[in-house]
């Protein structure tokens, strides 16, 4: 993902229980939603063979789109490996660097929080009624987003590319951001003559379209 704009991403995914206590970790806990304490608190204190981070790798990918219903405990070896990568946009760029559902998982969700920024755009947001009303809808959209486009459109998407993961349908969330990515990177560019600031979103969308295509189930 060294291509993609990480760096705009925003450090929200996880909210650090005012509770927390890892050492409850080392009581024999049962695993939480996949999450096996005893792989996480390895992993952070004294690192894995590449065969256990590669499990490890596949349970947060499986883990961090529930991250909204997680319980505390869950929550808390989510924050650990954040903070033992370096905060969670090192988290999402540890997630690319194994393949498969971890690497798509990753991209996806740089994805989701690219359309929740755009969403408050005005320029971006005008950009897509336009190409929508000039072009339609392709054919992977249809069916996805409601008859009118407004500011909450690009939030509609984000969240339908987070549910699929939560339901843990990534071949689907894959193809939407395959779409989503092509749909936006070609509406904010139809003007011709883009403003700086669209032809950035252009830009960013082209990355993020050709990441989420070479990243693979």
């Amino acid at each position: 993902m060294h291509r993609t704009p990480l760096g705009k991403f925003r450090e929200k995914l996880l909210h650090r229980p005012s509770d927390a206590s890892p050492g409850a970790e080392r009581e024999g806990e049962p695993i939480a939603f996949g999450m096996e304490g005893p792989l996480v608190l390895r992993f952070v204190e004294e690192g894995l063979d590449p065969a256990d981070e590669a499990r490890l790798a596949e349970e947060v990918a499986k883990t961090l789109p529930l991250r909204w219903s997680l319980p505390t405990r869950a929550l808390e070896r989510l924050d650990l490996l954040s903070e033992r990568l370096g905060g969670e946009r090192k988290l999402l760029e540890w997630l690319d660097g194994h393949p498969g559902l971890p690497r798509v998982t990753a991209r996806l969700l740089v994805l989701a929080d690219s359309l929740d920024r755009y969403t408050d755009d005005p320029a971006v947001v005008t950009a897509v009624r336009d190409f929508r009303s000039a072009h339609g809808l392709p054919d992977e959209l249809r069916g996805v987003l409601p008859p009118a486009t407004n500011a909450e459109t690009l939030t509609d998407i984000s969240s339908r590319l987070e549910r699929q993961l939560f339901d843990h349908d990534a071949p689907e969330a894959r193809s939407l951001g395959l779409a989503t990515s092509r749909w936006l990177r070609d509406a904010v560019s139809a003007g011709g003559s883009p403003s700086p600031a669209l032809a950035e979103t252009g830009e960013v969308m082209a990355r993020l379209h050709e990441d989420i295509a070479e990243a693979s189930l």
